[in-house]
């Protein structure tokens, strides 16, 4: 590991790759100074055969571990079957996928995108064409309602939704966020909230979207019992109650869906990220006839979304959700993570926050060198990968099928990071990872 004051440094092969990537990407979600060139399960190798174990799932896209081998087999084979495009004709993989997530969830239909951004979109656009044909409201008062410190994407749609947004992308789409129509701003979890926007705004509301757990901020859960108030409060009003589970779906929070852990059931819930088992780009939308039904064809859908490739790798997916008993594992995990790390006492750390294996560490009124960033970067350079989440957490979530050894290890390297993080001279700003995630 070497001495604590050793500075964190890039080797010339990663310097490389991090050279093209500043010369010719632009935007992007200013990745780690880490090049990974292969990984598996819950570790990764770089371009210098560095091992690392993933405590971050790439943000709950590799739920099942990076490279499955039943969702890696299901993948290539519908590629080898040359993977047509689900647009002019028919694909097998559509419809299964669709029953599938029916006979899992119990929603009536699906439609497929390609990102959580896309999906969260059409999910406001299909809560929109509800409102209109079904609760009557007058045109173009139609309104989605969101919570204070969301995240549904970047797309200039979802960003509306979002309550902080740069005025250098503006103007935003109208009628859309967690300030309702009189103004009244809606914070996460405070129901009393929703309660007065509903009670004033309510005839001009058709929806209200929230993720269960926020994620990019920093993994923060309501109080319990908040998503059951929702959908009570939703359902008073007439207002359809939108569950945003890309983050948190596919048991990530140690339920197949985390506001199945509170046992409501909302009008749409929109799934990503783990959805193909990370093998492809795929999310979507579920709902039940009522809403759903209103789609017409060319209204939701995009050229490469539902591609069988993407599909056929969903489908294994949500086998090995089941199969292998993945939400009851990430609770079990989970519980084996928080006892290890409450243990060792870890200094700057006030709270450990979360569920299943989606968990924050808070870090207390620290000294100017304890930072997520300083702590992050010091993690890659002993062997964990995770994430700073804004100016006071780190966030913590390692693939459902990650071992006991290998959690252990990892928990290892996360104890000694925060007992020498005081320690650690300045860090070059070529190797501090970004705190925006």
């Amino acid at each position: 590991m070497g001495s604590v004051n050793n500075p964190y440094t890039i080797s010339e092969k990663t310097q490389e790759v991090v050279d093209d990537y500043n010369s010719f990407v632009a935007g992007g979600f200013a990745p780690y100074p880490v090049a990974l060139t292969r990984v598996k399960g819950a570790k990764g190798w770089d371009v210098d055969g560095k091992e690392y174990i993933d405590f971050l799932s790439m943000y709950s896209v590799v739920n099942m571990g990076h490279g499955h081998p039943k969702i890696l087999a299901a993948a290539i084979k519908a590629m080898e079957e040359g993977a047509v495009i689900n647009l002019p004709f028919h694909s097998p993989y559509y419809g299964k996928l669709a029953k599938k997530l029916h006979e899992l969830f119990g929603y009536d239909k699906f439609v497929a995108m390609t990102s959580g951004a896309e999906a969260a979109d059409a999910a406001v656009k299909i809560a929109r064409k509800w409102g209109y044909m079904v609760k009557k409201i007058p045109d173009g008062k139609c309104h989605i309602l969101t919570a204070a410190a969301c995240y549904h994407g970047v797309t200039i749609s979802t960003v509306s939704l979002a309550s902080k947004k740069s005025h250098l992308f503006g103007p935003f789409v109208p009628s859309v966020g967690s300030t309702s129509p009189s103004g009244k701003v809606v914070a996460f979890g405070v129901i009393d909230d929703l309660k007065e926007a509903l009670e004033i705004d309510g005839d001009n509301i058709a929806a209200f979207m929230i993720e269960p757990i926020q994620g990019s901020a920093g993994i923060i859960s309501p109080p319990k019992g908040y998503l059951k108030e929702v959908a009570e409060l939703c359902k008073k009003h007439n207002v359809l109650f939108i569950c945003d589970e890309v983050q948190t779906g596919l048991g990530r929070t140690g339920a197949n869906l985390s506001h199945l852990r509170e046992n409501v059931r909302p009008d749409l819930v929109v799934l990503g990220k783990a959805l193909a088992g990370g093998m492809y780009a795929l999310s979507g939308v579920l709902g039940d006839d009522s809403v759903m039904g209103l789609l017409d064809p060319f209204e939701i859908g995009s050229t490469m979304a539902a591609n069988p490739v993407g599909c056929a790798a969903a489908i294994a997916a949500l086998d090995v959700l089941v199969d292998e008993k993945l939400s009851e594992r990430a609770n079990k995990m989970g519980a084996l993570l928080v006892s290890t790390l409450e243990a060792a006492k870890l200094p700057h750390v006030k709270e450990i926050m979360g569920n299943g294996l989606f968990y924050a560490l808070v870090l207390d009124d620290k000294p100017p060198k304890v930072t997520p960033r300083r702590i992050v970067s010091l993690l890659a350079q002993r062997g964990v990968l995770a994430s700073a989440a804004g100016l006071k957490r780190i966030r913590i979530c390692p693939p459902l099928t990650i071992s006991k050894e290998e959690l252990l290890k990892g928990c290892e390297i996360v104890i000694g990071a925060f007992r020498d993080i005081e320690d650690m001279g300045e860090l070059p700003a070529e190797v501090l990872v970004d705190v925006r995630h």
